[in-house]
């Protein structure tokens, strides 16, 4: 990128914006226990495909629960508050979790730190909304995309090649980048939610707008298909990979191809779906993420699962930074930490149903029956975006309003 329109891009928003998009990069690359967390259970501590699918389960569990609380208690109490308690006890609870010496011990863990570690998410999104106007919000959101890529073109791979190593030395990295994050917040971030209007000077988020919402919970409901989907690549391919003889740096490095993809093309992808919004560009990328899953049955060698990445990784760049904002124009504005949050909501319970259910398939059907059902179920999420096409053209075509 030349040096002009690098200072052009950096002008165009606020510092405060650019010290999430670093935080955000900063942990992302190393968030290496979830990708890993499978393999530590089984190969590590000896447990069972199924025992250690449902541990990451349980994670997803968590972060269901800690997308509606991250969200509610980021339009109630702030965006600050969220971000420096759900990074420092999640930093906490990762330290924790390779000490844990009983099963239970490590579920009720895990389970923690899937809700406090990820209630900062929507936090994130609803700050991004409150620091940039809606018509740069389709590349703002991008920027924060590409950040977690790149973050993901680095943290898998130095994930693998620590995992043949240390598994330990997985959870002193991950927990030393949510503190790295958090010194960031602390010293860069204010707080960013709109002041209050009329006498209530912190007024209650009205929680019962974002349930009536018809539109937000169709949305939820496609994260929800499409991340059962997604996070079997995260949980199952590890797995599918061992079982064709590959290791876990070959995993790692399948993985990377999908954030060097999108670190190279992602910005301009993304922002080109969003400024498109809406049109059938988004459920055709979902689409394109459920032909790339069905596609892993037939791999069996670290080049055709890194040429499949090619494929689920276009349609995952045109998907996944354009969800919040979708949210983000559809929220009213004391609400857009909820609203976040509901679609956050829906990528935990996907992480919650997502690695049992694969590790149920593989277990009893094998892997190729898990790579065609999960494609099949992502599909299923683009047929219900075609559905609701009118319905998005209306409310993304106006102002934010509260739902009847």
């Amino acid at each position: 990128m030349p040096l002009a329109r690098l200072r052009l891009l950096l002008g165009a928003y606020p510092r405060v914006f650019w010290t999430l998009v670093v935080g955000t990069f900063v942990n992302r690359t190393g968030l290496v226990v979830l990708p890993f967390l499978a393999l530590f259970l089984t190969e590590e501590r000896s447990f069972g495909v199924v025992q250690a699918t449902l541990a990451v389960s349980l994670y997803g569990g968590g972060t269901f629960a800690g997308g509606f609380a991250g969200g509610w208690a980021s339009d109630r109490f702030g965006r600050r508050p969220v971000f420096l308690t759900s990074l420092l006890g999640g930093a906490m609870l990762v330290g924790v979790l390779p000490f844990m010496p009983t099963y239970p011990g490590i579920l009720a863990v895990t389970f923690g730190f899937g809700f406090v570690g990820e209630m900062y998410r929507p936090a994130v999104t609803a700050a991004v909304a409150d620091l940039v106007p809606e018509a740069q919000q389709p590349q703002a959101f991008a920027l924060v995309y590409w950040a977690i890529n790149l973050g993901a073109a680095v943290g898998p791979a130095l994930g693998g090649w620590l995992a043949t190593r240390s598994y330990l030395a997985l959870f002193v990295l991950d927990g030393a980048t949510m503190l790295a994050y958090a010194v960031l917040i602390a010293v860069g971030v204010p707080e960013t939610r709109p002041e209050a209007a009329g006498p209530e000077a912190t007024p209650r988020p009205r929680l019962g707008a974002v349930f009536r919402d018809g539109t937000l919970a169709v949305i939820a409901l496609v994260v929800l298909l499409v991340g059962v989907g997604f996070v079997q690549l995260f949980t199952s391919l590890p797995l599918s990979m061992t079982a064709a003889g590959l290791s876990e740096l070959e995993y790692g490095l399948v993985v990377t191809v999908n954030g060097g993809l999108i670190v190279l093309v992602g910005i301009p992808v993304a922002a080109w779906a969003g400024r498109s919004l809406p049109s059938l560009a988004l459920p055709a990328a979902v689409a394109l993420m459920a032909v790339g899953l069905a596609l892993n049955a037939a791999a069996d060698t670290f080049a055709a699962f890194a040429l499949i990445a090619v494929v689920w990784t276009l349609g995952e760049m045109a998907f996944l930074p354009i969800v919040p904002t979708v949210v983000a124009r559809m929220a009213p504005a004391d609400l857009q930490g909820s609203y976040q949050g509901a679609q956050h909501a829906g990528w935990g319970l996907a992480k919650m149903i997502g690695p049992v259910l694969g590790g149920a398939v593989i277990a009893g059907h094998g892997h190729a029956t898990l790579w065609l059902g999960a494609g099949a179920l992502v599909l299923v999420a683009a047929v219900l975006l075609v559905a609701i096409q009118p319905v998005l053209r209306r409310r993304l075509g106006a102002a934010p309003a509260v739902p009847a």
